[in-house]
């Protein structure tokens, strides 16, 4: 354990993972925009749905139609139902997304903390093994 090419693994493994992260982080940066975007587009949606919706019933329930209106009413009201579940399943996603984001970048922080420590600690097995012979 006192082999000091472990510690240049495990500075290597940090490397990688710093290499990892910098190789992935636009595109979950850009993933993150779209959801966002995504759902930001659905309250919209749902909201000119609303206002449909209503503005549709209003005209059935005060003047008699050649055609009924319930029948898109309905269709619309089972969509708004769908975008509103889509979104709810969006949000969770966009929450677990940014849960490991938040973990990935504490734990890069801690490796990066603990190399550091290791750097300036005079104590560690090299420095150690260099005063010895």
């Amino acid at each position: 354990m006192n082999d000091p090419h472990h510690e240049t693994n495990i500075r290597g493994g940090n490397d990688m993972t710093e290499a990892i992260m910098d190789a992935v982080r636009p595109a979950v940066h850009k993933l993150d925009e779209q959801v966002k975007n995504t759902r930001k587009s659905q309250l919209h949606l749902l909201a000119q749905m609303d206002e449909l919706s209503q503005f549709l019933k209003k005209i059935s329930d005060e003047q008699p139609m050649p055609y009924d209106l319930e029948k898109y009413v309905r269709k619309m009201d089972e969509s708004r139902r769908r975008i509103s579940e889509t979104s709810v399943r969006l949000q969770v996603y966009h929450e677990r997304m940014s849960q490991l984001q938040r973990l990935v970048a504490r734990e890069s922080f801690k490796k990066k903390a603990a190399n550091q420590r290791r750097q300036l600690n005079p104590s560690n097995s090299l420095f150690i093994l260099q005063t010895i012979t």
